[in-house]
């Protein structure tokens, strides 16, 4: 008995002589005891704070008027909101406040369209032409169209010059100015990049033949319902004068603004015009990422480079814009429209997510390169 109780005091020894938290007994190179797992966050919160005092000031020195947010490994760490949102009666804009995203619409619909993808409704390499019978251009596929490869002419030009702008136009009416002046491709399908607002006007028409489904009722039966994105709708006249929370767009020069007015282009929907909060797009982004939307290889492909007729890749997915910046790489989309600026960006490899929503024409890009420096220099240490 007395052997017994040797053995197991030199036992419990062992195991209780390790550090807490390492692994007790290696043998063979197998641990016999793991880790426990932690969902500790890695930065220390007076890092934290200080860091957010950095952001804080950057966004003050640019005069920065909407929202901002930034989350790492899951927990917001910063948020705010600053300025206002209607200059005419000085409403202050608040978290919840609703921008015009611009194109940071843009994988909205490109994932509407994977969402088509994955009930074999349709195929990447697909001819538009099968869904929609009066497209004039055989040749291109809905792939073309998700790469900015299609060649496809802007169709804001003739809506600036043919179209009566108090009437109402559809995406069906955008594509019937375009068959009607006979326009020409830029170049051939596949060929280059060649960044294409039409080319995503025409994937949500795509999407609301296929659907038989306005493409505004579309994305919030599949995606803002689905995610509790309260906040976040397609525009229409309806929608917009029924928000409360919407934000007005103004050129912002100097100190003088000027606001922007209804414009028929606004109506035309998947290229941009979708409104939401940054609560709302980081609902969206986590979802995407968790694999709630479409499944891990669907993703994948959205966050691959495309490849054109040469065999050279291009720094553009499914609605997704790549890029490395240092040590860094970034899937991102900015947006610019009537005073509205915007970025979604995600950092996946330190699980950060950057939003930032503007309604007074601020130059986002640099803006996000500044707080991203910051961030990076502040917490990369404890994210090794």
């Amino acid at each position: 008995m007395s052997i017994y109780k040797s053995l197991l005091s030199i036992i419990l020894i062992i195991l209780f002589s390790y550090p807490l938290g390492m692994s007790a007994l290696v043998i063979d190179g197998k641990p016999l005891l793991k880790s426990p797992a932690t969902n500790e966050f890695p930065v220390p919160e007076e890092i934290v704070e200080l860091t957010n005092e950095k952001l804080h000031k950057t966004l003050e020195n640019y005069r920065f008027n909407g929202t901002a947010l930034i989350a790492v490994k899951g927990k917001i760490i910063f948020e705010e909101a600053r300025g206002i949102a209607n200059f005419s009666n000085r409403t202050p804009i608040k978290i919840e406040s609703s921008f015009q995203l611009a194109s940071a619409s843009k994988p909205f619909t490109a994932l509407g369209i994977m969402l088509l993808k994955e009930r074999s409704l349709l195929d990447y390499d697909d001819k538009v032409k099968n869904y929609i019978p009066d497209f004039p251009y055989p040749e291109i596929s809905i792939r073309h169209l998700l790469n900015h490869t299609s060649g496809l002419q802007n169709y804001m030009y003739l809506v600036d010059n043919y179209w009566v702008n108090d009437s109402s136009i559809t995406n069906q009416k955008m594509l019937n100015l375009i068959i009607s002046h006979n326009l020409p491709l830029n170049n051939i399908p596949g060929r280059r990049f060649e960044y294409s607002n039409t080319g995503y006007a025409v994937l949500a028409l795509v999407i609301e033949k296929i659907t038989h489904q306005y493409f505004g009722d579309f994305l919030q039966t599949e995606i803002f319902d689905k995610l509790g994105m309260t906040h976040s709708y397609v525009y229409n006249r309806v929608n917009i004068e029924q928000d409360s929370n919407q934000v007005l767009g103004y050129n912002s020069q100097w100190r003088r603004r000027r606001q922007y007015f209804h414009d028929a282009n606004n109506e035309i929907l998947g290229d941009k015009s979708i409104y939401s909060t940054v609560h709302d797009i980081y609902k969206f982004t986590k979802a995407l990422n968790n694999y709630e939307l479409v499944d891990k290889k669907t993703l994948e492909e959205a966050y691959s480079k495309a490849i054109l007729r040469n065999s050279r890749s291009i720094n553009y997915g499914f609605g997704w814009r790549l890029k490395k910046g240092g040590k860094h790489s970034y899937i991102f989309h900015n947006g610019a429209w009537h005073g509205f600026t915007s970025t979604i960006t995600l950092e996946p490899e330190n699980d950060i997510t950057l939003l930032l929503l503007n309604n007074t024409n601020a130059p986002i890009a640099t803006i996000k390169k500044d707080l991203l420096n910051i961030l990076h220099s502040q917490i990369d240490p404890y994210l090794k």
